[in-house]
């Protein structure tokens, strides 16, 4: 009996570790086509929406990055399944003083995020926001995402 468990254990019987494939890090960084809507409003005036060109800093693997969009910069960070969101940015609306944050998931063709515009106007308008949706199409290589 001990004889035909070490044959089998000798021809690979029983189960063997397997390693587990380490998980891919994310690469986002390059130039993107990007698509704006305005997708909600509840601010007294129609803000206006338009397409900037529109870069991602991302040292591959590393969480931060730095989203530029026109004139606007943003940092922020990525999760391994491509997820991520912006630090809150003040910015200046045309409506008035605002508050900028930007969330979405990064594919490997691009991505896709809601961007909310909180606006704090002068008194006595009152506070008022809104969003807009980006869809980015990568340019050059695919992002790689976990």
């Amino acid at each position: 009996m001990t004889a035909a468990a070490l044959v089998l254990a000798a021809c690979g019987g029983g189960s063997s570790p397997t390693t587990p494939a380490a998980p891919v890090s994310p690469q986002v960084g390059g130039a993107y086509d990007v698509a704006v809507r305005l997708l909600e409003n509840d601010c007294p005036a129609a803000p206006t929406v338009q397409p900037q060109a529109t870069s991602v800093a991302h040292a591959p693997g590393a969480t931060a990055f730095t989203l530029t969009h026109g004139g606007l910069q943003v940092s922020g960070s990525v999760s391994r399944d491509g997820t991520f969101t912006t630090q809150p940015r003040a910015v200046q609306d045309p409506m008035g003083p605002a508050t900028l944050m930007v969330a979405g998931r990064f594919t490997t063709a691009g991505f896709e995020s809601t961007v909310t515009v909180a606006v704090s106007p002068p008194a006595p308008a009152a506070p008022c926001r809104y969003l807009v949706g980006w869809t980015g199409v990568k340019q050059g290589a695919p992002n790689v995402i976990g």
